[in-house]
């Protein structure tokens, strides 16, 4: 595998790739569900190229599948902004590099529906000899991994750590998810060595698309602010301007449904029971209040419970301000409440038995007693991709860093699903870790987590 810095080096001189969405094609290109380009004559076209680009092992070559897979290990976005953004274009620059591959200029990389049929698609499960888009897999249907949270229209705006934010919705529920469902490649950063990632980032990159179209309130930033500044890195050169990015169309392509899927009853889970483990009481950590903290480690197996926190004084008049009334006026859609509360998981580790996927945990505050899971409570998921994200960062103070042996911290934002708690339930902060597995699972401990905290911190004056 060549890293980050040889991938710089190397370059993208490949033919067809220096536009690399620089202008967008007169004729605005039509992805469709695998379903619909199966039978068209481009059907044939993904498979041929993914044969080609397997059977080269030069990890340095834009032609290889190593190639691209590697981009994603040392340069994709997770758990962190334009997680969106930085998908689009790199699904786009796979595209193009398939179309070159297969020789079908009319290629448009298709998608994959599991809205519609959880179960991937046998093209990709066949294990016949030769089969180029068969890899081993710990499961081949998803439905468990789905949700509907992200097209409430509550979650108006696009980027993570504004208000009301999208993008770590979708990312949460149901992309994490149905990777870790899916196992085998897919629960690591070198899941696009499975041919079918590249339909599930099309899917994901199709219901940004639809989230759009919904309208409601729902919006991306508009295209001359601040927040579409900068470049994306594929690798190397040449690298896409941010703001391209703004739009499928302004790329070239749109998708034959941008719909948002109709949420459907999933299965009735209920809260789960309270775990009793000793916290250490509330108290100031530099600028940091924990609210309470462990004093062992835990580990996740297949059962599910809850974690009480009561919350001391400085802990109550902090959510306090969690509920206060939002600001109205123009300066309303930027406001942030005056505090933060998030969940950090300190030294969360992977077991053999967990890392190759099959199940994740939903993590969720302040759950009802006994009532059933409520998405809007939903701060989170944790599973063996979440943990090999995080493995991958900058580390330092950042969220989602990597501490070494493996083992990184996980901080899962609680402040929006704690402001819709009613101000009398907020005398606690309740943390709900829900298991949820595939058809076939691990069995025994799969995650460890050294540390537990809920924390709560002060939003500096602008």
């Amino acid at each position: 595998m060549i890293d980050r810095r040889m991938m710089l080096a190397t370059g993208l001189a490949a033919a067809g790739m220096a536009a690399a969405g620089e202008t967008a094609a007169q004729t605005l290109r039509r992805r469709v569900s695998w379903q619909v380009f199966r039978t068209s004559t481009s059907g044939p076209s993904y498979a041929r190229a993914v044969a080609i680009m397997r059977s080269n092992t030069n990890a340095s070559d834009p032609n290889s599948w190593f190639y691209w897979a590697n981009i994603h290990q040392n340069f994709c976005p997770h758990g962190v902004p334009y997680f969106l953004a930085w998908h689009r274009g790199y699904i786009l620059q796979f595209e193009q590099k398939i179309r070159e591959l297969s020789r079908d200029p009319n290629f448009s990389l298709p998608y994959w529906n599991y809205f519609a049929d959880p179960n991937i698609p046998s093209e990709f499960t066949n294990p016949a000899p030769g089969n180029p888009l068969y890899v081993q897999r710990t499961n081949t249907n998803v439905v468990n991994a789905l949700g509907y949270d992200f097209t409430d229209p509550v979650w108006k705006q696009l980027p993570r750590n504004w208000p009301t934010p999208m993008e770590p919705r979708v990312e949460s529920v149901p992309h994490n998810q149905v990777h870790n469902i899916i196992g085998g490649y897919m629960p690591t950063l070198q899941s696009p060595q499975d041919p079918i990632f590249w339909l599930h980032h099309a899917n994901i990159d199709r219901l940004w698309c639809a989230w759009v179209k919904a309208g409601a309130g729902r919006a991306n930033p508009p295209p001359a602010d601040a927040y579409w500044n900068g470049t994306f890195v594929y690798g190397g050169q040449p690298q896409m301007n941010k703001r391209l990015t703004y739009s499928a169309e302004g790329l070239g392509y749109i998708y034959d449904d941008e719909r948002l899927p109709t949420p459907r009853r999933t299965r009735a889970a209920v809260t789960p029971p309270i775990r009793a483990v000793p916290l250490r009481k509330e108290r100031l950590i530099g600028q940091v209040l924990s609210l309470g903290e462990t004093q062992a480690g835990l580990t996740l197996d297949q059962s599910s419970f809850s974690l009480r926190v009561p919350l001391g004084d400085d802990g109550q008049n902090r959510t306090r301000l969690l509920t206060l009334p939002p600001p109205r006026g123009a300066a309303a859609a930027a406001a942030r409440p005056p505090v933060a509360v998030n969940v950090v998981l300190e030294d969360v580790a992977v077991t053999e038995a967990g890392k190759q996927g099959g199940y994740f945990y939903q993590v969720y505050v302040n759950l009802p007693a006994g009532g059933a899971l409520d998405p809007s409570r939903l701060i989170g998921t944790v599973g063996a991709f979440e943990i090999a994200g995080a493995q991958h960062s900058g580390g330092g103070d950042a969220p989602h860093a990597a501490h070494g042996d493996g083992k990184v911290r996980l901080v899962l934002p609680a402040t929006e699903a704690l402001r819709r708690v009613p101000p009398g339930q907020l005398r606690e902060v309740k943390v709900s870790f829900v298991r949820v597995d595939g058809p076939e699972s691990p069995s025994g401990p799969a995650i460890t987590i050294g540390a537990f905290r809920v924390e709560s911190t002060v939003e500096a004056p602008r």
